[in-house]
């Protein structure tokens, strides 16, 4: 089994808006979360955050402000980012994204991925979130578990404790490669009884189905269209890849996280979709898309670059609630794209 590298530890391996509108104007705090077992708990889920970086840094500011002061209300365990942090890779747009997440540090574990515009060179994959979040600043928290590269932490695993057990969190880039996936495998083996995580960039596309360069070659935005793959070399996988490679073998992996689409639809519902599927041994795995630019360049106006949405994923009793909350606008999303339940196999 290849090495897992892990850091000190070697492991064999809303302003005018009504209800009819579908967005719902609500008090300061949030969406209530009263009247609930003692057992419940709540994930944010930040997609794409790329145009608040590059044009409206309040927005950024807003949502990660909204965590760390509402974390007791809320019942918040932790917090992903699905990648596309920035939208150029560049130290202006990086140091607004640090200001904004740096705020979470020791008050709300979070982990984070890469997009694709992460990158100032996608062939190789470097870019300069290692030096603003590098792994060795989340060494000390007892969460984080380790990386696949030193000094690289776009794919990572984490361990959280929740009141109903544990999650582990794998984060993997932006259409991953080979080894990546191998050694993602060799994580989720070795935490074979513990429930799992994956978040990744581009995965599942607007109409609920994989990202597929082969079975669905008309779909926008697939990894593999990326210079990346002119690289020698250089591997790269698409949803539909990383379903076989990853998540279909290994049962204990119970939802998988992504962003990366614009289908240019308006907010509500955004670029969502949810995809349940059963493996063969009749575990679940359920696959969420959501991202709310509604264009594909900068300042995206209309919209102030997502108006702020995130996910507020509420577990108890075996069912996970889905919202969508803007603490930018204080406004909840209402159509059943944005708020539903999925059960907990």
């Amino acid at each position: 089994m290849r090495r897992l590298l892990v850091l000190g530890l070697a492991l064999a391996a809303s302003a005018g808006l009504g209800c009819d509108s579908g967005i719902a104007p609500l008090r300061d705090g949030g969406p209530a979360d009263t009247d609930v077992p003692d057992s419940s708990y709540t994930v944010a889920i930040l997609p794409d955050t790329q145009y608040y970086a590059s044009s409206w840094p309040e927005i950024f500011a807003a949502q990660t402000r909204f965590l760390v002061e509402n974390r007791v209300t809320q019942r918040l365990a932790f917090a992903l980012h699905t990648g596309d942090i920035v939208d150029q890779d560049v130290p202006e747009q990086w140091n607004v994204a640090a200001d904004a997440l740096h705020a979470l540090d020791g008050h709300l574990p979070y982990v984070l991925t890469s997009g694709n515009h992460d990158y100032a060179s996608i062939a190789d994959r470097m870019g300069m979130g290692n030096l603003y979040f590098p792994p060795a600043q989340f060494a000390p928290y007892p969460w984080f578990q380790g990386t696949f590269e030193a000094g690289h932490i776009e794919n990572s695993f984490s361990v959280f404790a929740v009141p109903d057990g544990k999650w582990l969190v794998i984060a993997l880039e932006f259409g991953p490669r080979d080894e990546v996936l191998a050694w993602a495998n060799d994580v989720l083996r070795l935490y074979r009884d513990t429930r799992a995580i994956v978040i990744t960039h581009a995965y599942l596309y607007r109409d609920g189905t994989l990202y597929d360069h082969i079975g669905a070659p008309a779909q926008q935005f697939n990894p593999h269209a990326y210079t990346m793959m002119g690289q020698p070399g250089t591997s790269i996988n698409d949803g539909a890849e990383i379903w076989t490679k990853l998540i279909a073998p290994n049962s204990n992996v119970k939802f998988v996280f992504s962003g990366h689409d614009v289908n240019g639809s308006s907010i509500p519902p955004g670029t969502v979709a949810r995809l349940t599927t059963m493996r063969e041994d009749g575990s679940w795995v359920h696959q969420l898309v959501a991202n709310y630019q509604t264009c594909t360049a900068p300042p995206c106006t209309a919209v102030h670059g997502g108006d702020g949405f995130l996910r507020l994923l509420r577990f108890s009793a075996g069912v996970v609630s889905v919202e969508t909350y803007s603490p930018y606008l204080d406004t909840a999303l209402l159509d059943a794209d944005n708020q539903f339940e999925l059960p907990l196999n």
